[in-house]
């Protein structure tokens, strides 16, 4: 049953990511605009790359990480653009959707079935730890504020 739940939150995740990545290619293409190479790479990656990581067991950590950094990053720039140009929330939903499955997948395979990790201290903010997404997410959008106030 382990394989077969495995097997199904894959194809959710190229399935979820497929469908990000083809709403962002009709918002900005990235022959159009330099800042449309941004999804289109992270797209990619999320709908080839990440998917065949978390196949197998060796790379699951591979795949668990780029999986929240390409969601930490879209949230950002989304973030950013749903107050500048509009409203894309329910683009930034569908990411940690995404994000969400890819840690379902990455639970499956590292922990076993009645594992209930509770870090303390430090080890809350250290990976695999939900903190460790927190405080990324945190300071990615501070660089990304601070360039963005330094550098208009």
């Amino acid at each position: 049953m382990k394989k077969h739940i495995k097997r199904l939150l894959i194809f959710a995740l190229f399935a979820v990511s497929f469908g990000g990545g083809w709403l962002h290619y009709a918002y900005h293409p990235a022959a159009k605009t330099g800042f449309g190479w941004v999804p289109f790479v992270s797209a990619i990656l999320s709908v080839i790359v990440i998917p065949v990581l978390f196949m197998f067991r060796k790379t699951v950590h591979w795949g668990y990480l780029l999986n929240g950094f390409t969601a930490i990053l879209g949230t950002v720039t989304m973030g950013h653009f749903s107050f500048v140009l509009g409203p894309l929330w329910a683009d930034v939903a569908i990411l940690w959707g995404k994000f969400a499955i890819g840690r379902a997948l990455f639970c499956i395979e590292v922990y076993p079935a009645d594992a209930n990790p509770k870090p303390r201290g430090w080890a809350l903010i250290r990976y695999p730890n939900m903190g460790f997404w927190y405080v990324h997410l945190a300071l990615w959008a501070l660089v990304y504020w601070l360039g963005h106030a330094i550098w208009r």
